[in-house]
């Protein structure tokens, strides 16, 4: 991680969007180093918790790793890579419990789409930018934001593309939506941002006015080199920057 992206980055943000929370990255590693392994939860009254309860500390700038030993709901081994097996009790859960999909060959195809990948690294770590370390490799930047703030990053994210299709929003559950689809992206010559968080099951965990925008580190670095260069510099986004600070 080259601290001068980190500097810099941080700076712009604050500049551009002010009074916003900085995003988290996540990255995986085969060693936690100061890096916080929580146990496994106890569940909740539905039998689970959901990762966003988990990483709920890192948005206050406490890191922590994950893996299939801590991870509180089994429909996160797959998005993350611990487990790329799409199991019936996936399947049931997501066609019965949820109900967000008609049925098995629904979520079968689904992942035909995008097959899983195996997790490269013992743990997935997540960070808050601020916390981030030379030794660091960030792979997703992922922003809890509003409609306001998605509107700049949206707009950000398709500055200097070729097509008007920079910004994706798949179906998938919330944490496909911040983990598995960017990762995926990393693979595309065109590396799209992901916007998320409209899993129905996960938005409890959610203020009503967020979602997420998860961009892959390629397509982050080219929003964060045109910050200065594009619409953010306008008056018209000063009206909507005023807006964003009396939020």
């Amino acid at each position: 991680m080259n601290i001068e992206i980190k500097d810099h980055f941080m700076a712009a943000w604050e500049k551009c969007f002010p009074g916003n929370e900085l995003p988290i990255v996540c990255f995986y590693s085969n060693e936690l180093g100061d890096v916080k392994f929580p146990d496994h939860p106890k569940p909740n009254k539905k039998g689970y918790t959901c990762i966003f309860s988990q990483i709920a500390p890192v948005k206050q700038g406490h890191s922590r790793a994950f893996n299939i030993e801590n991870l509180g709901c089994f429909g996160s081994f797959l998005p993350f890579g611990f487990d790329i097996n799409l199991s019936e009790d996936v399947k049931n859960y997501i066609c019965n419990i949820e109900r967000v999909k008609k049925s098995y060959d629904h979520v079968e195809s689904i992942y035909k789409h995008r097959p899983p990948k195996e997790a490269p690294g013992k743990y997935l770590v997540f960070k808050r930018w601020d916390t981030l370390e030379e030794k660091d490799d960030p792979q997703v930047v992922i922003f809890f934001v509003t409609p306001d703030v998605i509107a700049g990053l949206h707009g950000l994210a398709n500055f200097d593309t070729m097509t008007p299709y920079s910004v994706i929003a798949p179906f998938g559950t919330a944490c496909d939506a911040i983990v598995g689809f960017p990762l995926s992206e990393l693979e595309s010559e065109d590396p799209k941002a992901v916007l998320g968080a409209f899993d129905p099951s996960a938005r409890i965990y959610f203020k009503p006015n967020i979602s997420t925008f998860a961009a892959p580190w390629p397509k982050f670095l080219s929003m964060l080199h045109n910050m200065d260069k594009s619409f953010l510099e306008t008056e018209g986004w000063s009206k909507v920057k005023s807006r964003i600070q009396k939020g």
